[in-house]
């Protein structure tokens, strides 16, 4: 029973809310409240949690010296010597194979794409996360592949708006994460996490996450007043859901800078007022998608 445990450890099911991702395209569709489609993203859902714990276990396998050294990843089932590393890499490769049988249930395009970001997370823990800014690139390059592979599994196509807005989201999570690293570990950062921290200074660092804090808001704003959104959605009050995601930005800067936010799991779990502005935004976005008909027969200004 203890093994099963710590395999589901391995597995770390308390991340796959950023697989949440995935659901985007659904959101964001004429699709949101068709039962085929939710199904389909809920299977797409399922599909990456799969492949993202496989992408754990082959990190924590390969990590295991640096996250012994960490106040906290010293827990983990590999570091701690509860799971080999041996092991380890063989439930990837079951979770590997498990991903991509889940995909199969829905098309080849959508298994196609989540063999891509399998070979891509793999080449990132087998070396590139050593690269300073590549190594985020490409944590956010996962983000923008789960919400393409959201899009593929319900049949949508996938704007250059969600994929611009996730990605900019992405760089700044990943950049006020190593931040957080940085202020919360000090010069024991360098002996946890594997990567050029000649890089990652206090300036260098506060730069990367304004220019992408910035990034990611007016992105997003943008993509709220645009043509295409506005067409969409019916009407133009879309842009009111900007509110709670400077909000929810602005949180998680104050919280990186201080050494508090080792990344959005984290932030979810220690951050009430962060969750609080992400259920706002979903619930004022879901309202919106679904507040066509009701404008209009209010007769409010800016109806579709």
């Amino acid at each position: 029973m203890r093994g099963l445990v710590n395999l589901i450890r391995l597995a770390r099911p308390s991340h796959w809310m950023k697989n949440l991702f995935v659901f985007a395209a659904l959101l964001f569709s004429r699709k949101v409240a068709d039962p085929a489609a939710i199904g389909e993203a809920v299977v797409a859902f399922a599909g990456f949690c799969l492949a993202s714990s496989a992408i754990y276990a082959v990190n924590d396998a390969l990590d295991r010296k640096e996250d012994a050294r960490h106040p906290v990843k010293r827990r983990r089932p590999v570091a701690a010597g509860q799971i080999g590393p041996v092991a380890a890499t063989i439930f990837a490769l079951v979770l590997g194979a498990a991903s991509l049988a889940v995909a199969a249930t829905l098309t080849g395009r959508f298994v196609l794409t989540v063999a891509a970001y399998l070979v891509l997370m793999i080449a990132y823990v087998a070396g590139l996360k050593r690269v300073a800014v590549l190594d985020v690139l490409i944590i956010a390059s996962g983000f923008v592949v789960r919400a393409y592979a959201g899009g593929v599994a319900i049949d949508v196509p996938v704007t250059a708006w969600l994929a611009l807005c996730t990605l900019a989201l992405a760089l700044f999570l990943g950049f006020a994460k190593r931040e957080s690293e940085r202020v919360a570990l000090g010069s024991a950062a360098a002996e946890t996490r594997p990567v050029e921290w000649a890089m990652y200074d206090a300036k260098t660092l506060d730069h990367m996450m304004t220019v992408t804090a910035t990034l990611a808001i007016a992105t997003y704003m943008l993509y709220t007043v645009s043509p295409e959104t506005v067409d969409r959605v019916g009407h133009r009050w879309m842009f009111l859901t900007v509110l709670p995601v400077v909000y929810a930005i602005f949180r998680f800067y104050r919280q990186a800078i201080s050494g508090l936010a080792t990344g959005p799991v984290e932030m979810v779990r220690r951050d009430p007022a962060f969750v609080i502005a992400l259920v706002v935004w979903v619930v004022m976005a879901a309202a919106l998608l679904f507040a066509n008909s009701i404008i209009g027969r209010l007769g409010l200004p800016g109806s579709g």
